[in-house]
């Protein structure tokens, strides 16, 4: 017969378990990053056992060599993502066939805005020398940045950052992440993709 440890280890087990399924559950039904926070409320954990579970979520994905799924860490926020070597073949469910590339010139606004943010369109237009109104619009319309705020100067101009969609298509936790070699260096973004998959494979390992 089981002892009375041994029944409580049990049921302490299968609460992990179960409690690892429902983060898993909050996550997938999310489909956008989610506060740590708001995930420690639904589960009514507190942050510091919230966020043991995510680690070992991450280390479950990590461990099945079969599923095409990890757990992700953005700022402060924990997203259930494909792997980014699954990347392409996924691209091809939902990119538009119809929508043109970024130009060189968005990709440099886009640079611009990720190693100054937060940051005007006027300074972003002072460090291209020429008008930014239709590439940030187009950037906006792409979600690779959002409005952050708005000054309290004459003009009351806002102020722009990238989003969790940019992040989380260069398989970046933060800005902090981004590599120091000049952005404007690369043509596209999936030049630069390409100097962040050596810096995931060796996070992922880290782990």
């Amino acid at each position: 017969m089981k002892s009375k440890r041994g029944y409580m280890e049990a049921h302490d087990l299968r609460q992990e378990s179960e409690l690892m399924s429902a983060l898993e559950a909050v996550l997938f039904a999310a489909g956008d990053p989610l506060e740590l926070e708001l995930a420690a409320r639904i589960l009514e954990l507190d942050m510091e056992r919230t966020l043991i579970l995510v680690e070992q979520l991450q280390r479950k994905y990590q461990r099945d060599c079969q599923s095409g799924l990890m757990i992700r860490m953005i700022n402060s926020k924990i997203l259930l993502s494909t792997k980014p070597s699954l990347k392409e073949m996924v691209s091809r469910l939902y990119r538009p066939q119809n929508r043109p590339a970024l130009s060189q010139a968005s990709y440099e606004t886009l640079a611009i805005i990720a190693y100054n943010q937060p940051c005007t369109r006027a300074q972003v237009e002072e460090v291209r020398g020429v008008n930014s109104d239709g590439i940030i619009t187009r950037l906006l319309e792409r979600n690779l940045i959002r409005e952050e705020g708005i000054l309290d100067l004459p003009g009351r101009p806002a102020v722009f950052s990238v989003t969790d969609h940019f992040l989380i298509e260069f398989g970046l936790k933060s800005t902090e992440d981004l590599p120091a070699a000049d952005f404007v260096m690369y043509k596209t973004l999936d030049e630069l993709d390409k100097q962040f998959q050596s810096k995931i494979e060796e996070n992922e390992t880290d782990r």
